[in-house]
């Protein structure tokens, strides 16, 4: 039997108990797509897809602890944050990668800018957006807003697909770093379409908009397919792109868990 190493990935989130997103999502798509998955767990949350109905904060610096633990042991190629809920939070993590990426280390850092889950639970903190604005994403390699997000993060509400790169340009002008923007939320669009603007080329990914079904997590799994990518060394045209093509299929293949659909994250693709 022959033996290959796997990159290493880590995952800045929430653990979500109904397994379907945060941390649960994470690992389970950092293993799909050949990596070896690491977490920091800065939330517990007591959740199902019907609903978040408690959210325990971890400590900062035990969150540290954690982060510390992976980072000193592990070459982490790649880390997604999620789900970050305060300012201490965000704070403490972005002092962490900075001083990791000023000593020398080496790794891509996507930032899924997690504010609102599917059900309407807040997931961050008001007075944590700025931190997140501030902080986060200005030393991270892409950020992953939905629309809902966007919003937040430019000022902007739009209703249509075709004003997509126009608000995808716009975010990344506010922040200088790569932003995926995703449509998946505009209602009656026949495509699921994504920009992708990196300040020279904007990237459109299309994939037929599966109506019916409104899947919990699909945010995560997507930010943990891209950061699984970028650590395989692809680039991030071809990172988004092939993790596209990854989430379609798990939505596609989705089978029942409970009450309703559950995205498979192993799906033949």
């Amino acid at each position: 039997m022959t033996h290959t190493n796997k990159p290493v990935t880590l995952t800045i989130a929430g653990s979500d108990s109904g397994g379907g997103a945060g941390i649960q999502a994470d690992l389970k798509t950092f293993t799909a797509l050949d990596t070896f998955g690491t977490s920091a767990i800065t939330c517990l949350t007591a959740q199902n897809p019907s609903g978040v109905t408690g959210i325990l904060e971890v400590d900062a610096d035990f969150l540290e602890k954690q982060i510390t633990a992976v980072l000193d042991y592990f070459p982490v190629q790649a880390i997604k944050t999620g789900m970050l809920f305060s300012t201490a939070i965000i704070e403490r993590t972005s002092s962490l990668l900075t001083l990791r990426k000023k000593e020398g280390r080496i790794f891509s850092l996507v930032i899924d800018p997690v504010m609102v889950a599917t059900s309407g639970a807040k997931l961050l903190q008001d007075s944590a957006i700025e931190a997140l604005l501030t902080k986060l994403i200005p030393i991270s390699d892409l950020i992953t807003p939905n629309l809902d997000e966007a919003e937040i993060l430019s000022g902007k509400k739009i209703s249509k697909s075709d004003e997509m790169p126009g608000l995808a340009e716009e975010i990344f002008k506010k922040f200088k770093v790569p932003v995926l923007l995703k449509g998946g939320h505009l209602q009656n669009e026949k495509i699921a379409l994504d920009i992708l603007y990196d300040g020279k080329t904007l990237s459109k990914f299309e994939k037929p908009f599966i109506s019916g079904f409104y899947p919990h997590g699909t945010g995560c799994t997507y930010s943990s397919a891209i950061t699984s990518y970028l650590a395989h060394g692809r680039t991030l045209f071809e990172a988004v792109r092939s993790a596209k093509e990854y989430l379609h299929a798990a939505i596609e293949q989705a089978y029942t868990a409970g009450k309703d659909k559950t995205l498979n994250h192993t799906p033949k693709f």
